[in-house]
């Protein structure tokens, strides 16, 4: 998962400018409900094991992306279970992350919650901020109290600026003493090409990382159950309070960019293969692109593999060369993905991908976030 330029194997330890506008619709469904103002949410006190064998290698057997059409600026595809890198390019490029920073964001706050029943209430003030950068929000109010397990939800499903803002008061007190803890966790995980500015992904210069860090957390958020599990839910209604009746319905940005995409990897054209995506999580900002990152079981294997893309030409773009990504380097694919080839100056490189990474049958052109 991360790739040493010239060495097989490494270790590491475990412990738009301001628009993130996303978007869309979504499949599975998890309700938390309760009696007016009331948590009703049964989390026990997270535990987190903090150290944890995280060996990311690469080989003769690690390919070089070769997709005709291919737009993302870097790539990264890796077998979890192996810590392999089966397939990549620019993986050590520093980029920007958009909203993929959020991951860390669920990772840090349920490492450091006391409680997942534990609440925040939302001041007037909480709001402004992202308001101001355009931000995607979860729908939370003022006065309104919320438990660390919906605020998690809300941080990754539609992408809540709100929600974060509400994670990184409720375990730090600021964001600006949750933007230490995150930087902190990087530093101990050993990524030394990430710096984090905030918990929403919002555009920063001095906000950066890799494809190849991006993978770790990505790998270590997938080792904490309550990550994972919010990472592989696609639509979500938060407890009932006096601000929200009803709830908060939360749908999937992922889930709903998914929708009429699959992985083909027997190549017959059906989505009726062993390999299908899990969750994860999506980003937007005008600096950096569309970028997706995505977890992806295989029943053939056994294992679970993850794929990150950044700075994809567009939304459609990053979904379906996710899919040309996993059809051309999973273990036993028979899927037929054509190599890159040199794109003349007359055919511009989406105009090349939108032409060769179709959507698979049934998807319906959207909105790039």
């Amino acid at each position: 998962m991360i790739i040493i330029i010239g060495v097989a194997a490494i270790v590491m330890v475990l412990a738009g400018r301001n628009s993130i506008d996303e978007t869309e619709k979504y499949v599975q469904t998890s309700t938390a409900s309760s009696e007016t103002g009331a948590v009703v949410t049964s989390a026990t006190t997270p535990t987190t094991t903090t150290q944890m064998d995280l060996y990311f290698h690469n080989d003769t057997s690690t390919k070089q992306t070769s997709i005709k059409g291919f737009t993302a600026v870097a790539s990264l595809l890796a077998d979890i279970d192996t810590d392999q890198v089966i397939a990549g390019h620019n993986m050590d490029k520093r980029i920007y992350p958009a909203s993929l920073t959020k991951v860390m964001t669920i990772l840090v706050a349920a490492e450091n919650l006391r409680s997942y029943d534990d609440t925040y209430t939302f001041k007037e003030a909480d709001f402004t901020k992202p308001v101001e950068q355009n931000a995607s929000m979860a729908g939370f109010k003022a006065g309104e109290s919320v438990s660390a397990k919906d605020l998690l939800y809300g941080a990754i499903l539609p992408s809540g600026a709100d929600a974060v803002i509400g994670l990184e008061n409720l375990v730090a007190g600021s964001e600006t003493s949750f933007v230490k803890l995150m930087n902190a966790r990087a530093k101990e995980l050993g990524l030394k090409n990430t710096n984090f500015v905030n918990g929403t992904g919002i555009h920063d210069p001095n906000h950066y990382t890799t494809a190849a860090d991006l993978a770790v957390i990505m790998k270590v958020a997938n080792h904490n159950v309550t990550c994972r599990n919010v990472m592989n839910t696609f639509e979500y209604t938060t407890s009932r309070t006096t601000q929200n009746p009803e709830g908060v319905h939360l749908a999937c940005l992922l889930g709903g960019r998914l929708s009429g995409f699959y992985i083909d990897k027997n190549g017959n054209g059906a989505s009726d293969d062993t390999a299908k995506v899990l969750g994860g999580k999506t980003g937007f900002t005008d600096e950096a692109g569309s970028c997706i990152a995505t977890t992806c079981s295989d029943s053939d294997t056994g294992h679970t593999y993850v794929c990150i893309l950044v700075k994809c030409a567009s939304t459609e773009q990053s979904v379906s060369e996710t899919m040309s990504m996993y059809e051309k380097y999973l273990p036993g694919s028979k899927a037929k993905i054509p190599d890159a080839v040199t794109v003349t100056t007359a055919t511009t490189k989406a105009q090349a991908a939108a032409a060769t990474t179709k959507p698979k049958a049934g998807a319906t052109t959207k909105k790039a976030a």
